[in-house]
């Protein structure tokens, strides 16, 4: 998918979905999502959007719920465009955003509901690790972004990847497992997209990880 979409009457009809979907960035202002989504709903946030099957379903499932997507992948974005239809996704929106530490400068505090990280990139040789998404600088950014009501969902087919996430999150204290915290049994209402079902063509099954956001109090002196 890393090919642009060529066909012209097919990009002009992508382009005009990009007018109403697509947000975005201006410098270093924090997004005013009551004036994107034009109301106080929960915020769901999926990082690395794929083809948009999950945005496109679950906002459609869900759709008392605001939705918005976070990549860089210029052809994934176009993808999910195609997926999405201005009636009936009134409640998604995309955003072309690197996802790292910097997410709190652009996204307020306490403002998101739900995210997502479905299949990240699980780099497995030893020396790439460092690249992996999911690191304490970035879960304390997670952290901060969700709302008291908080909860991280992140699928991935990768068993060594799998127990590091478990890992990075035990040794926290502002998480709390949900059901054990990992499970291989899918969550209510799951929609398979085309990445997962390929991957378990191979063989390879996914594995449902879920904390949710413990409210730590502040101990200090006041």
């Amino acid at each position: 998918m890393s090919r642009r979409i060529k066909n012209t009457k097919l990009r002009k009809h992508i382009e005009k979905k990009r007018e109403y979907f697509q947000i975005y960035q201006k410098g270093n202002i924090h997004l005013d999502l009551f004036a994107i989504y034009g109301n106080k709903n929960p915020v769901i946030m999926e990082i690395g959007i794929g083809r948009g099957e999950f945005l496109a379903g679950q906002s459609l499932l869900h759709w008392q719920n605001n939705y918005l997507g976070l990549e860089i992948n210029k052809a994934r974005i176009d993808y999910a465009l195609r997926q999405l239809d201005t009636k009936r996704h009134q409640n998604v929106r995309i955003i072309d955003l690197f996802a790292d530490e910097n997410l709190i400068e652009l996204i307020k505090s306490n403002t998101i509901r739900k995210i997502y990280i479905l299949h990240p990139d699980p780099w497995p040789k030893r020396r790439h690790q460092q690249r992996r998404i999911i690191n304490h600088k970035f879960i304390d950014v997670l952290y901060q972004l969700l709302d008291d009501k908080g909860v991280i969902e992140i699928q991935t087919d990768h068993q060594e990847y799998a127990e590091w996430i478990l890992q990075h999150f035990s040794e926290r204290e502002d998480f709390i497992p949900v059901n054990g915290g990992i499970t291989d049994i899918p969550r209510q209402g799951h929609l398979v997209t085309y990445f997962e079902e390929k991957k378990m063509r191979e063989g390879n099954n996914p594995l449902y990880i879920t904390y949710k956001k413990k409210l730590v109090k502040d101990t200090r002196e006041k």
